[in-house]
This record gives C-alpha cells, structure tokens and sequence, in this order.
C-alpha cells in the first residue's frame, strides 16, 4: 500500500496468515474488489478489534499468501482513496489543473471572484477574518474543517474557496498578484511574484484533496513557496542585473537587432525574446514572442506562416511548443491560429492540440460534430467536449453528439465516456438521468463503470429502486461483480 499503516512490526508469514483466518476472520469480497486497480489480487478479511486483514495474491510470488494487518479507520480511507485514484486515472483527471477544473463552478474566473469566495468560506465554517487572517496558522483551521466533513465533499462544496484562500494566504507571503494562464487547453489562475516561479494554489489544494494523508495544507503551501521561490540564475532582466551573454546555437545565427531579450537564464544567455518583425529560426518562420534553451534551440514560438511539422502543416499565427528543444524536434502541444484538419479530424482554432512523445494526437478540440472510431463525438472549445487519444491513436474519451449505442446499450447525447486502447467502453458520466439495464442511473455521478465483459461494475442510484431483490435509496453506489451479483453498497 501507498504508506504503510500496519500494527504488525513484521510482514505476516504464510503460516500466521492461515492461523488469523482459521481463527475466524470474515471474508470481505466486497473490499477486496475495491483493491483491484493495485493489481495483486489482494484478499480482505475482517477481524476483531476493528481491523482489517490483507492478504496479497500470486502476481508477485515473494508475496503470496502473506499479509498485513491495518486499523479500520486508515484502511477504509485507503480504499476511498484507490477508487478516486482509479477514477481519476479513467477520465484524465491525474493532474492538477483537469483535476481542479473538474470541479470549479467558476474556472479562470475565480480570480474576480476572491473576495466572495474567502466571505463564502468564512460563512461555511462560521469563523470571522481574525480567525482565517490569511496566515500560515490559520491554514491549519482550514484542514481541520475540510478533515471534519470529507475530502470528498470538500471536493464537491468548496474547491474553488480553497482555491482562493489558500491563494491569498501564498499572494502575501510571495508578495505577488494574480493572473490567468490562457495559453493552455484549461484556462487557470496562479500567483506571480517578482522572486517567485509561477506559484500554484491549485497545486496545494489538490495535493491535499487527493491524498491519502490527513489534510495538511499549512505545510503543502510552505512547501509551494519554498519550490517556487527563484534560484539567483533565472529571472528577468529587470529584476536584477544579469551580465548579459552572447546567445547560442540557432539564436545566434540573427542578427541582433533582430530581437529584443525580455529575460535571460543565469549565465547570461536569452531566456524569452520578442522578434522585431518576421523572421527565420532554424527554418521556422517566427513571429512575436518566443523561448530558447540555454544552448540556444528553440523551445516554443508563434508562427508568422503556415508551416509543416513533420507531415502536419498548421496554419499562421499557430503557437507551438517543442518536447525538447527543435533538436529534438518533436512537437508537445500547438495553438491553432484557425480551424484546420489534424490527422483528418477538423480542429477548432484557438484550441491546443497535445501530442503524446510518438507525435500522435493525444487531445483535441473538434470543430465540427464528427465520428471518430465509429462515436458521434461532439464538438466545441470548452475542456469537457475534449477528444482524448491513447498513444496507438485509438480513442481515450469523448463526448457524445448524439444518442449511441455501446456494448449493446443506448447512451444519450452529452454522455461523456472514456475507453480503454483497444476501443472498450471503461466509464460513463451521464448528462442526464439514464436508466442501464432497468437500473436508474444518477446522471453527473461518478461510478458508470463496466467490467471488460460489457456487465456493470459500478453505479449511483438516480432514485430508490429494487437490485436484485433488495431496495435501495436514491444515491447509493452500487458496485457489482463480473456475473452481475451486488457485492457492496455505500449509500
């Protein structure tokens, strides 16, 4: 497990093993299927005491047939946790930001809205500004509520509040200010200042919303700050006086009056430039501003004509930003300066294309309603219609444009479903209230998942309905195993 939380000193050997399920521990099929995703075919028992046996599977042979004890409380929190994991992974959730923007009711327009936000919080939790003051202490009020009613509500109810709190508390302490990052797919606020990296409140919030610990975030902020604060190498210009030194590789072959350095890395060399007109950089028609390694490649810029990429051409006034450098060559994301065709598929311009290090698309924003592996996907700039590709070009995630049917089964139109890369259907998030083989599902609740063979594997109840003989309330989750049998219920 992630971190160990074991009242045994020592693994369990084999023969102890037996000896605590000979003595009459319960078998818990319904937790040991929650530990699927871990892929060690874990077995769960329950014991006296409030504890919980884990009993490791063949996939890793020096384990087989030992275990660990756990205290109940640590090991439901685990096993929440693995299904957010688990979760997250199938719909591209891993990071911060896709994270974050998941659940903000406001996205980039958090940052006119801070005031309100902070006065929400306070409401929220009934503490006054002397109480949440916007110091590091007052951090530690706020991971004591967010610990008192649920990480998982916390998600739901206040990210965006957390968002702006714990983004005020890192703005006094860095001395900086607010802005937006739009030059990304999802538009998101962060924190400049003058000594400062680009500082992430985002970032802190979703580390402790996320992890397995108890919420901690007086020390995730500190930690953010200490990362972002500035080496004496990289800063601007205008904030201190680097000695400036003659540019490098594809850089120095321009004259210099052909640009004008805004930053520079540590020795000197030009960091970000602002071309003065149209020009060439190792073949690449530039234009306005862009970045170099210190060695002098280029790492991103905004091109003045359309231009070919490999076997993509995009069209003028597109952004592009290299994996490595242009000595690797390999492209890791384009604005598109219009609409155009990547790979067959029309995009919309204004939107990034992301590519995965073989160059295959790995997100895109269509421009048009359109099949792709046979799915009516829909179009649109906005992060959740995104198209999401697997490395082999198969389709990862997408949105409906249409009413559908897979795996036998009609979906509606605005479904958002997420495949694994051989085409089959892993999850759904519902628009609206759909009823699965007779069952209502909730529509917008995580938790549509199917096993491999096309049955159910998990679901949220829309309203109270009879499953398999036994009736439960709106808003259980149901999870079921591969012959369709209910195996747990959490209301």
């Amino acid at each position: 497990m992630a971190q160990k939380r074991t009242p045994n000193e020592r693994r369990l050997t084999k023969r102890q093993v037996q000896e605590l399920i000979s003595s009459g521990a319960r078998p818990r099929p319904d937790l040991s299927a929650a530990l699927e995703p871990t892929s060690l075919q874990q077995l769960v028992y329950e014991l006296e005491g409030d504890r919980y046996l884990v009993v490791f599977g063949e996939p890793v042979a020096s384990l087989a047939g030992k275990g660990d004890i756990y205290a109940a409380d640590y090991f439901r929190r685990f096993v929440r946790w693995l299904a957010k994991v688990d979760e997250d992974a199938k719909h591209g959730r891993q990071g911060s930001v896709d994270h974050w923007a998941h659940y903000s009711a406001l996205k980039h327009r958090l940052i006119t809205n801070i005031d309100t936000l902070v006065a929400q919080l306070r409401s929220t939790m009934s503490r006054t500004a002397d109480e949440l003051d916007f110091s590091y202490q007052s951090l530690d009020v706020v991971s004591a509520y967010v610990e008192g009613i649920g990480v998982e509500r916390a998600r739901q109810e206040i990210y965006d509040h957390l968002v702006a709190y714990v983004g005020e508390v890192l703005r006094l302490r860095i001395q900086g200010h607010w802005e937006v990052n739009n030059a990304d797919w999802q538009p998101y606020p962060y924190l400049v200042g003058a000594m400062h990296d680009p500082t992430m409140p985002i970032n802190v919030v979703w580390e402790q919303l996320s992890g397995l610990d108890p919420v901690n975030l007086r020390v995730a902020a500190a930690n953010e700050v200490r990362r972002k604060r500035k080496p004496p190498g990289l800063v601007a210009d205008a904030a201190a006086s680097v000695r400036a030194a003659a540019p490098k590789g594809v850089l120095a072959l321009l004259q210099v009056n052909a640009y004008e350095v805004t930053k520079r890395w540590g020795d000197g060399r030009p960091w970000v430039v602002i071309f003065k007109g149209d020009v060439e950089v190792a073949g690449v028609p530039c234009r306005g501003e862009a970045a170099f390694g210190r060695k002098g490649d280029l790492i991103c810029a905004t091109l003045s004509r359309e231009h070919l990429f490999g076997t993509r051409r995009f069209a003028a006034d597109s952004t592009f930003r290299y994996y490595r450098g242009s000595e690797d060559g390999r492209l890791a994301d384009v604005k598109l300066g219009a609409d155009q065709e990547i790979d067959g598929l029309p995009c919309l311009g204004g939107t990034l294309v992301w590519f995965h290090p073989n160059q295959r698309a790995s997100s895109l924003h269509l421009a048009s309603d359109g099949d792709v592996d046979g799915i009516p996907c829909a179009s649109g700039k906005d992060l959740l219609v995104a198209l999401r590709f697997h490395p082999n070009g198969r389709l990862a995630a997408a949105v409906l444009a249409r009413e559908h049917v897979l795996i036998g089964r009609e979906f509606p139109s605005g479904t958002h479903i997420s495949l694994d890369g051989k085409g089959g259907l892993v999850s759904v998030a519902l628009r609206k209230d759909w009823e699965i083989d007779g069952i209502p599902i909730k529509a917008g609740a995580e938790g549509l998942k199917f096993y491999d063979n096309g049955r159910l594997r998990e679901l949220r109840l829309a309203r109270s309905h009879l499953v398999a003989g036994q009736r439960y309330d709106a808003g259980t989750l149901l999870r079921f195993d591969r012959d369709g049998q209910v195996i747990h219920a959490q209301p």
